[in-house]
């Protein structure tokens, strides 16, 4: 057996301690530091494997820090993204947000993207979709910096990123209105996952007693900002649909998305 295989069986071996995807990060972290592709793992034969480096990502993925954070940089449709402490990791989950806006938005379409983080959401639709063009809009002056270099690497010229409480600094309409904002309840934060309490930025995460409260101003603020027959589309916690449907009496055709795991994950509607 290869060094590398050596290497890549013990990692997975020490990670499956704290991961249910052992294997995935050790391949990960692994090729990382070699700077192959996961799948030439398996045939690279560079015999300079940085040990150091590599006890340090192990201990510090034990501790459970994500391995986003501490590689750097997060996998999200075809992009592969900057992430730092100050930004919540793009979820899998998210990527469905993304394929409907790129399904439905017509051509041309004028699209918002509300608390952009690492620029995920937007960043992603404007690669697929470089007819559309893109406000991202975002409180954190950390999260713009990492969503403005994330726009500068992949040359994303159809994409303007703006310091903003939601709507704040807003100009005109927009045909699609995005949001995966904060939505966990305040007393739910301290039931979290350690790598999301720990290390994620609470304020990605909570959003008042219900984690509804940045949902109700949106769901209340968006038609000012849509055309006629324009679309909002939000992520919400698996439970909130019930809650968030009732809000949506300026909307029609209110349809739930369903997650990979079958969850009430994302709600869309269309402006009356």
């Amino acid at each position: 057996m290869s060094e590398i295989l050596q290497l890549l069986r013990t990692t997975t071996r020490r990670l499956a301690k704290i991961s249910n995807d052992a294997q995935t990060e050790a391949e990960i972290i692994l090729s990382t530091l070699l700077g192959v592709t996961r799948q030439n793992l398996y045939t690279c034969n560079q015999a300079e494997i940085p040990l150091g480096q590599l006890e340090g990502i192990i201990k510090r993925r034990i501790a459970h820090e994500p391995l986003q954070y501490i590689l750097g940089e997060a996998y999200f449709m075809n992009l592969v993204l900057e992430v730092a402490p100050g930004v919540l990791i793009p979820r899998p989950e998210t990527e469905l947000l993304v394929e409907w806006i790129c399904r439905h938005a017509p051509h041309g379409a004028r699209v918002c993207d509300l608390g952009t983080g690492s620029g995920a959401i937007a960043l992603a639709v404007a690669y697929e979709r470089p007819d559309v063009k893109v406000i991202a809009l975002e409180i954190s002056p950390d999260a713009v910096a990492i969503a403005e270099r994330n726009r500068q690497s992949y040359g994303l010229n159809n994409v303007t990123i703006t310091i903003s409480d939601l709507f704040a600094t807003a100009t005109g309409r927009f045909d699609v209105i995005a949001a995966n904002l904060p939505y966990i309840a305040d007393d739910e934060y301290e039931t979290l996952q350690l790598e999301v309490k720990n290390y994620e930025p609470r304020l990605a995460l909570t959003s008042g007693a219900d984690g509804l409260e940045l949902i109700r101003r949106t769901i209340a603020e968006a038609p000012d900002y849509l055309n006629p027959g324009g679309f909002l589309i939000l992520e919400l916690g698996e439970s909130q649909a019930p809650g968030v449907l009732p809000l949506l009496d300026k909307f029609k055709d209110r349809k739930i998305i369903k997650d990979y795991s079958g969850h009430n994950r994302h709600i869309h509607a269309q402006l009356q």
